[in-house]
């Protein structure tokens, strides 16, 4: 058992009034006829050997009323005995394999839920998406209050984030193998009319690009990328080391895609330079030099997006940037989205990546973790109903002994 509230426990002094009242009250006697008074002395002794504990049940009944009172008023919470048994499937997960399996369970009274954030029913999960994470989902099973747990999941390696947690007693996880998969993730037109496809294949234990050249035009899937990049940095000297964070970010990008990018390292604004794509400015200089399709510039704010966009090409970098950030924020990524056209390559990379964490890997072995979490459930209807109940015993037996 838990208290909530302990503090109102104090009002446990309250026993103290019924208690005294029982002590000072003094029960009718039975009229004794007698002839003569003269041999009866009243004494001060016999006076107070009348005082005694009068109606024991009905003081046993009141001080009852009390405690309950003060349970109520602290939060009692008493341990709940699981009953409830589930059934988690991770969306987009094929079930023929477990079909058998999926019916045994569903006859030993297993629910079926989505493995996605409140766990919403399987039937009502058609219009439902959310990101997954593994081990944050794991450890919300672990806090419900349920007797056993099948989870089947595909163990997608970009869905393991954060701390890594061990699986409870009751919780039995279970991965499926996705197939492999060979997709298009960009395509670059060369100055000599050749075309770069950059095709990605992945499997369960990797993935991995290949570039292949054509001349014909429509052998692409994705929107032709062009050949070179012209970027315009200019940053003032207290950015120096966001300025650092950026160069490194674009040589990330331009070794991922075969894409070349052309900085052109400014000191100000108001330096002429020739016509870019992007100018990224670290600066409060106006933009009345620079000739850009598109503008980043530094303006320090509360967002959710380290890069948010302010109006048609032109966007905001929000926080300064050092390596922490960058990494939390996943700044590169969200910085080829911005520069690259087309499609999010970052998303089609990440949809198309059947990468997997055995189950050996994606738990931790801590046994510490792996008991399950003591659920507690409020008690109060339970003393709700108990303190009706003895209030009505009590007013009854009270009115009854006329007390």
């Amino acid at each position: 058992m838990i208290l909530t509230n302990p503090i109102y426990l104090a009002a446990l002094a309250g026993l103290a009034i019924p208690i005294a009242i029982h002590l000072l009250s003094r029960k009718e006697g039975k009229v004794i006829k007698l002839g003569s008074i003269r041999h009866i002395v009243e004494t001060n002794t016999q006076q107070f050997k009348g005082i005694r504990l009068n109606e024991i049940l009905l003081l046993f009944l009141r001080c009852a009323l009390i405690v309950l009172l003060c349970f109520l008023l602290s939060g009692l919470k008493c341990t709940s005995k699981p009953k409830e048994k589930w059934l988690v499937v991770e969306k987009g997960l094929d079930l023929k394999p477990f079909g058998l399996f999926i019916d045994s369970l569903n006859k030993e009274g297993y629910e079926n839920h989505l493995l996605a954030n409140g766990f919403p029913l399987l039937k009502d999960s058609d219009n439902f998406f959310s990101k997954i994470n593994y081990w944050k989902l794991a450890d919300e099973l672990n806090e419900k209050n349920l007797l056993q747990v099948v989870v089947l999941a595909m163990n997608r390696i970009q869905g393991f984030d954060g701390k890594k947690t061990a699986l409870a007693q009751n919780i039995r996880w279970i991965s499926q193998e996705l197939p492999p998969k060979k997709f298009q993730l960009a395509a670059i037109k060369k100055s000599n009319d050749t075309v770069i496809v950059r095709t990605g294949h992945s499997n369960a234990n990797a993935t991995y690009f290949d570039n292949t050249n054509t001349t014909d035009p429509f052998v692409s899937e994705r929107p032709l990328v062009q050949e070179t990049l012209n970027i315009a940095l200019v940053a003032d000297t207290v950015f120096w080391y966001d300025k650092r964070i950026i160069l490194a970010s674009l040589k990330a990008i331009e070794k991922s895609i075969p894409v070349k990018i052309k900085i052109h390292e400014l000191t100000s604004l108001k330096t002429p330079t020739d016509s870019v794509d992007w100018c990224i400015s670290l600066t409060s200089d106006p933009f009345d030099k620079i000739k850009s399709k598109n503008f980043i510039f530094l303006n320090i704010q509360q967002s959710d997006e380290i890069l948010a966009q302010q109006f048609v090409h032109r966007w905001m970098l929000t926080k300064r940037l050092n390596e922490e950030t960058a990494l939390d924020e996943n700044f590169t990524l969200k910085l080829a989205l911005l520069l690259l056209p087309g499609k999010s390559l970052g998303q089609i990379a990440t949809l198309s990546d059947r990468r997997m964490l055995p189950d050996s890997l994606a738990w931790s072995t801590s046994s510490a973790l792996k008991t399950q979490a003591t659920v507690y459930a409020p008690a109060d209807p339970y003393l709700l109903l108990a303190f009706l109940i003895l209030l009505l015993a009590e007013r009854a037996l009270a009115y009854h002994r006329k007390q």
